[in-house]
């Protein structure tokens, strides 16, 4: 018969992100990890490199890396082993062969406990599982409305709290055994990538900020304080932050949550700070304080139509327009909005943070109507909004951005959930733009469904 589908199963290199995140920790045999067997001598272990195997998927199961402090190690399986790489059951081999070696690396120590000691080691490992549970677990504290279409998160989770850097992101969903089920629909919701917008590590809490777009993003305003969620992270690269420069943020809509922890931290960092915050209605602007505190000056901007007010500002440096952020950025330069507290000519830095048309728009108006303002050599960067699935750095890749090289014009690939602020003159915007795409028929399927849902 005719061919209806063909899929094709891509294969995929070991997940090494740990050590180009910190450097030196792990020795490396090529792409993968070095392996090493243990061998145990008067009660020491010692590793011996394995890598005299002319074939490695003969070679021994050496399930430990190079890593060894303090008697402890690091094991590792599945595709990032080279025994094993290749499929899903020589990954579940890899365990099966792998366990011994792990189980004898306490067998000694295990062998030398009485039985008054074996019962103060089970009770500090209860005792070490319940922290590490009560470190990890994250609840619903409470959810805001911010806008019409917005919705804060407030997620009671100390270790996520803990971890968080300035421009890094988490994935949250609701537990699928816990979520409502209507009309033999499921309510739970894929995994969302959503900004620490603010964190409190005394609290443990982390703030979220989601814009009701598709499904998944409504169904979070149906969740209810008390509610376990999972909360991945944090991910994602955190926002370099220089010292000393007159910084530039353009934040568009629901991308100005973004630029919150990272304004602040730039201020803390003795930079200058201006920033521009575009939205397209009035009633989408929310956390003013936020944006206040993340800059020395704020250019409010709300996009024209019928009626349309400005904003006021509530400090005397700040100002506003109305208009696009492109058209603020011009009217604040030439001097239509008053004395410039800080001047784009200065500008070291710019981080842009919005739609994908925003930030290309910005991109290529730094080199025509924004040339004659900014006058200064510097570097922008985009946060970029890549699709995301699995948000685990270098695993699915979903969230493949492409880039071109304009000198040279070669093009390569990023995971922006590896790291989401990119070169903003290397990002191929149409090619993300057909990327965010690639979803909407099913997207405007689900909503519609959903809609549907709800009124029961």
């Amino acid at each position: 018969m005719p061919l209806c589908n063909l899929y094709v199963a891509a294969g995929t290199s070991p997940n090494t992100i740990y050590q180009s995140e910190y450097p030196d920790t792990f020795v490396m045999d090529k792409w993968f990890f070095q392996r090493y067997e243990p061998e145990f001598e008067n009660g020491a272990v010692s590793l011996v490199a394995s890598n005299d195997e002319k074939m490695p998927k003969i070679g021994k199961p050496a399930p430990l890396t190079s890593y060894q402090k303090d008697g402890k190690f690091i094991s590792f399986y599945g595709d990032n082993h080279p025994v094993y790489a290749g499929n899903v059951v020589k990954a579940m081999a890899s365990a099966k062969n792998g366990y011994p070696y792990v189980v004898k690396l306490f067998e000694q120590e295990l062998a030398g406990l009485n039985p008054s000691q074996q019962v103060e080691r089970d009770a500090a490992a209860k005792n070490l599982f319940a922290r590490l549970d009560g470190a990890f677990k994250a609840t619903i504290v409470e959810i805001n409305r911010l806008t019409p279409t917005i919705i804060e998160l407030v997620i009671k989770s100390t270790l996520a709290a803990e971890k968080f850097e300035a421009g890094q992101f988490y994935r949250v969903q609701n537990y699928e055994a816990f979520a409502p089920t209507v009309e033999g629909t499921v309510l739970a919701a894929e995994g969302l990538a959503l900004t620490g917008a603010e964190v409190n590590k005394e609290a443990g809490t982390v703030s979220l900020i989601a814009l009701e777009m598709g499904s998944s993003s409504r169904l979070c305003a149906t969740w209810k304080a008390g509610d376990p969620v999972v909360l991945m992270g944090v991910t994602g690269t955190p926002t370099e932050i220089p010292t000393g420069q007159t910084v530039l943020l353009i934040g568009g809509g629901l991308g100005n949550a973004v630029l919150f922890s990272i304004g602040k931290a730039l201020r803390a960092a003795g930079n200058k700070v201006i920033y521009f915050a575009g939205y397209n209605l009035a009633r989408d602007r929310f956390k003013v304080e936020d944006v206040e505190a993340a800059a020395d000056v704020v250019i409010w901007s709300v996009n024209k139509g019928e009626n349309v007010v400005p904003f006021t500002p509530t400090r005397p440096q700040d100002k506003t327009f109305v208009g696009n952020i492109l058209e603020a950025m011009i009217a604040y330069g030439k001097g239509e909005l008053g004395k410039q507290p800080i001047s784009l000519a200065d500008v070291d830095h710019l981080i842009v943070i919005g739609s994908d048309r925003m930030m290309e728009a910005v991109k290529h108006a730094r080199f025509d109507v924004l040339k004659p303002y900014l006058t200064k050599a510097h570097h922008a960067v985009g946060s970029i909004n890549s699709p995301m699935q699995c948000m685990m750095k270098g695993i699915c890749a979903q969230c493949l951005c492409k880039h071109v090289d304009k000198d040279s014009g070669k093009e390569f690939f990023v995971y922006s959930c590896y790291n989401q602020d990119q070169d903003l003159d290397k990002v191929d915007f149409p090619n993300l733009n057909a990327r965010l795409k690639q979803n909407t028929v099913q997207e405007k399927l689900s909503n519609l469904w959903l809609d549907y849902l709800l009124t029961k």
